[in-house]
């Protein structure tokens, strides 16, 4: 018999290991704190863009999915050495996976729906509805969170809602990156704002 059989038949329960590294209560300590460090890295990148680095918001996901990397196999092992429920596991694993695909920057706006009156008035169909909620934005103290849309805006077909949503860039990031009718700022807009 091999040495965990004799372990189990005496009473004493031995420590699940993987590739020598024991799996016990100090790994899942780690592992928890990648999660929350992650998760609060993810979900403040995504409710306040433009707030963090650029560098800094892709890290975001990145640190998430080594997270779940690590958890999945965790548990995989647990399951697998039977100190875990086979069911409750996957259910766990798949749901990570669902919150990762959800901090990808493709479903950044897929998900969202208009979150407030501001975010509706600056896609109306009206020009001037769109040129007043362009300006209204840098009056805000949540302003930044808009800088998205503002962006978007500056490709917008009229000239009134395209210089609004500059003027309101201009004011809410501090410094001028170039005007909308310059591709290269607009393009340089998006790269700050993305």
């Amino acid at each position: 018999m091999d040495r965990n059989a004799d372990n189990v038949s005496s009473g004493r329960a031995t420590q699940v290991e993987v590739a020598g590294i024991p799996l016990g209560p100090a790994l899942a300590g780690a592992l928890y704190l990648l999660l929350v460090a992650s998760a609060v890295l993810a979900l403040g990148a995504r409710r306040f863009p433009g707030l963090l680095p650029e560098k800094l918001e892709i890290v975001a996901p990145t640190l998430f999915l080594v997270f779940l990397i690590c958890f999945a196999l965790y548990r995989l092992a647990v399951v697998r050495a039977k100190r875990y429920p086979a069911f409750k596991a996957f259910f766990q694993i798949g749901a990570a996976v669902l919150f990762f695909t959800l901090l990808l920057p493709g479903a950044k706006n897929r998900y969202d729906g208009p979150v407030d009156e501001v975010e509706m008035l600056l896609s109306d169909g009206n020009p001037r509805v769109r040129a007043l909620a362009a300006e209204v934005v840098r009056y805000r103290a949540e302003g930044l969170k808009y800088g998205p849309l503002l962006v978007r805006a500056l490709r917008d077909d009229d000239p009134r809602v395209r210089q609004e949503a500059h003027r309101s860039l201009v004011m809410l990031a501090g410094q001028d990156l170039g005007g909308p009718d310059d591709e290269e700022a607009v393009k340089a807009w998006e790269k700050r704002f993305q």
